[in-house]
C-alpha cells in the first residue's frame, strides 16, 4: 500500500487504517512504512518497479493520494427570513458576527489499485471528506468503505 500525500503523518495514519480494515477482512498488507519509499519510485521506470514488488510477494499494489485539500468558509444564516428578505444581512454577519461563521476543511481522495504482474489499474475510486472530526476518524471511515468497496465489487476476496 501506498500513501502519496507530502503529510507523513497523515499518510501514515491512512495507510495505517486501511492496512487494518484490509487485515481484519484477511488480506496481507504491507504499507509503504514497511519498507517502501513512493517518491523513490519516481526516479525509476515501470519495469524496475514492479520487479520490486514482484521480488517480495507483493501481486497488487493499493495507492491512496491526498488528490487536494481545501479550508472554506460558511455561513450559518440566523434565521431564513433573513436570508430571504435582507441581502444586506448577509455580509453583516459574515463581516461582524464571526459566530456565525464555520471553517470547513475538504479532503479529496483518489485511490487505486493495480495488479503488479499485469501492471494494470484494476480499481478507481474517488472521495471527498467533508469536514471530519479528526483526521484518525476519517482514515477509519475511508479504510471502511474502500475495503468494504472492493469486496463488494469481488476486486479482491477473503481468503478462505
Amino acid at each position: 500500500m501506498l500513501g502519496m500525500m507530502p503529510d507523513s503523518a497523515l499518510r501514515k495514519r491512512m495507510e495505517s487504517h486501511v492496512a487494518g480494515d484490509l487485515t481484519d477482512a484477511g488480506i496481507t498488507v504491507v504499507t509503504s512504512f514497511q519498507g517502501f519509499d513512493a517518491f523513490e519510485f519516481l526516479k525509476t521506470e515501470d519495469k524496475v518497479v514492479s520487479q520490486q514488488f514482484s521480488d517480495k510477494g507483493i501481486d497488487a499494489v493499493l495507492t491512496i493520494s491526498l488528490v487536494n485539500k481545501t479550508t472554506e468558509g460558511a455561513f450559518l444564516p440566523p434565521s431564513l427570513y433573513r436570508l430571504l428578505t435582507d441581502q444586506y444581512a448577509n455580509e453583516y454577519f459574515w463581516m461582524l458576527a464571526p459566530e456565525l461563521q464555520k471553517l470547513e476543511t475538504r479532503y479529496a481522495w483518489e485511490s487505486g489499485l493495480y495488479d503488479v504482474a499485469e501492471g494494470t489499474r484494476v480499481f478507481a475510486v474517488q472521495s471527498v471528506s467533508f469536514d471530519p472530526s479528526s483526521q484518525e476518524r476519517m482514515a477509519h471511515e475511508y479504510g471502511n468503505v474502500l475495503t468494504r468497496e472492493l469486496i463488494r465489487r469481488k476486486i479482491i476476496s477473503r481468503p478462505k
